[in-house]
């Protein structure tokens, strides 16, 4: 009887200790809804703002932006309010107020957090200077904020100026400061580092992991990029390969279609087969006269600002200013022209290489932008065709060198909704003395990030110089798992083609392309070809022409002739 009891009351122990541990690990699986408020000089998201969401964005997906200096907004609901001074000013009384009424998670960066209630404790100064954070020396020297947190505080990260240690990322129960608002390499890993403590998230246990064969055209080597593939292919290496349908001749203007290299074609689709994963890496890789692979495609590179004409035979405008008008509305008005233009031009883009793609029987699952090039406006056309994006994010819409990547999977609010996977290793670089130096640094950097992506490219003309031991450097790192794509929710889609996968439940391919459809559009795409072909069919018509009255004048001389032999018959 004893025995029994003691049965039973372990069972209970046992039972109400499962119970315990499923609500701790549903605690820890909730995502927290964040609201993101930030104080920029003209109370818009900059690219500071757009680089701290993009990383936050790894945690949840569950992210709101307000401005400060904007309406009133209630953040009650949120688990987290993450506060972003990135210009010294006065803090709006309304933001003051609902931060110090707020009980969740607060976590503030750059100016004016001493202006908010809840960090009257944290002495906040002026500015210094680091040479190195966490005892790694620094590219160029970083102004942060001298932020002297309470005794009681932990500091997560720290800076070195003149011998002395400044607090880079501290902590207090709920409280977080961050001395800054713009990151460079090392200040972005500090960061998400930190986050997992600062948002109270578990540590995950691996780091997902990709390799891209890079810059795949119709003039490339179909041997090399068979080698290559089947590489990864024979090893179970889910890999993903960025393919541009048509090249272009920047001297001659011609263009090369990749049906026309029909052994390409067939080594894609057997990789495909393997596993290999078609990643749209735009249309021609190429911008008016620019080579494909040299050109940025959705972005104008000479004048540094986004595409203004959809016509190559004219030189693109400069981009007018809000000084060049009278009014404000004007200004919209003309932005929004402007805006149209390029909308026009990515859909083009992005309609051909879909469906030239598709046509072929290679199935796109996601989007590469060329060079990792286009604006905000850009994004947002671009996630009507696809769900996920490979590479980095251009966080300015005036600079396309202001481009960065966070080090998680997430959905960045610039990328409207697109699912970015980051590349994070960089690639072979055979120019170096030794290529893998720079993708050797970052997977070392990598591995201090629980959870951050090993994400990198190989182009496929160096065969297999150096793709085994890249392979073997992305499978050093512990825990590492290669992304299987087939087991992701995507959408590829124009309004002819649409390609889904949900989960496990398959690829699902649906097209209304006919021939006639792909004739039409190459004809347009290249009107030179459409020259070519009605020079050759008034040609062919002359011919025929020629031919049948050549065959008549024949018959009528025969007939001539038999009349004759009969009259002298």
């Amino acid at each position: 009887m004893n025995c029994k009891r003691w049965w039973g009351i372990s069972a209970v122990l046992l039972f109400a200790q499962l119970l315990i541990a499923a609500s701790v690990v549903f605690a820890e699986e909730k995502v927290p809804e964040i609201a993101l408020l930030y104080m920029t000089d003209d109370g818009k998201p900059n690219s500071n703002i757009f680089f701290i969401e993009a990383t936050l964005a790894g945690f949840t997906n569950q992210i709101d932006l307000y401005s400060a200096e904007g309406p009133e907004k209630g953040i009650g609901q949120y688990d987290v309010v993450v506060f972003v001074g990135d210009y010294k000013g006065d803090v709006p009384e309304w933001v003051r107020h609902a931060i110090n009424n707020f009980q969740g998670r607060l976590l503030a960066f750059g100016y004016n957090a001493e202006q908010l209630t809840p960090f009257q404790d944290w002495h906040i100064a002026g500015e210094e200077y680091i040479r190195s954070l966490d005892g790694n020396p620094l590219r160029v020297v970083k102004s942060v904020l001298q932020a002297i947190p309470p005794a009681d505080a932990t500091v997560l990260s720290e800076g070195r100026a003149s011998g002395k240690k400044l607090p880079f990322i501290s902590n207090k129960g709920k409280l977080s400061y961050i001395a800054t608002t713009s990151f460079g390499t090392e200040e972005k890993y500090a960061l998400s580092r930190s986050l997992y403590e600062l948002l109270d998230r578990t540590e995950p246990d691996s780091h997902p992991a990709y390799i891209r064969l890079e810059d795949i055209s119709p003039i490339s080597d179909a041997k090399l990029v068979e080698e290559t593939g089947m590489y990864l292919a024979d090893r179970g290496i889910p890999f993903f390969m960025a393919i541009i349908p048509v090249y272009v001749n920047s001297e001659t203007g011609e263009q090369i279609s990749l049906a026309r290299n029909k052994p390409l074609v067939e080594v894609l689709k057997r990789l495909q087969d393997r596993g290999g994963m078609v990643i749209a890496h735009g249309y021609t890789h190429s911008y008016r006269s620019d080579e494909t692979g040299e050109g940025f495609e959705f972005w104008d590179v000479e004048l540094n600002q986004p595409i203004t004409t959809e016509r190559m035979d004219e030189l693109p405008p400069k981009l007018k200013t809000v000084d060049s008008f009278t009014s404000a509305e004007q200004y919209e008005t003309y932005k929004q022209m402007m805006n149209q233009v390029e909308i026009r031009y990515i859909e083009r883009k992005h309609k051909k290489s879909i469906e030239t793609l598709t046509a072929l029987g290679l199935y796109p699952v996601a989007f590469e932008a060329p060079h990792y090039t286009m604006s905000s406006n850009g994004y947002k056309i671009t996630s009507g065709y696809f769900s996920s994006i490979f590479g980095q994010i251009q966080l300015s819409d005036s600079n396309w060198s202001v481009m960065d990547s966070p080090l998680f999977i997430g959905k960045p609010a610039i990328l409207a909704g697109m699912t970015l996977y980051p590349e994070t290793i960089g690639y072979v670089d055979p120019e170096l003395a030794n290529p893998l130096h720079d993708m050797g640094i970052a997977v070392k950097r990598l591995q201090t990030v629980p959870g951050s992506v090993i994400g990198g490219f190989y182009h496929p003309y160096l065969g297999l110089s150096y793709l085994p031991e890249l392979i073997e450097l992305m499978e050093s790192i512990p825990n590492m798992e290669w992304i299987d794509f087939q087991q992701e929710d995507y959408f590829v889609r124009t309004d002819r083609v649409a390609i889904t996968q949900t989960g496990t439940g398959g690829r699902h391919i649906e097209s209304s392309l006919t021939a006639k459809d792909q004739l039409l559009d190459r004809m347009y795409e290249n009107p030179f070809d459409l020259a070519l072909w009605i020079v050759a069919v008034i040609v062919l018509v002359f011919l025929a022409m020629f031919a049948v009255y050549v065959t008549n004048l024949r018959i009528r001389l025969k007939k001539r002739l038999f009349e004759e032999r009969e009259f002298i018959g």
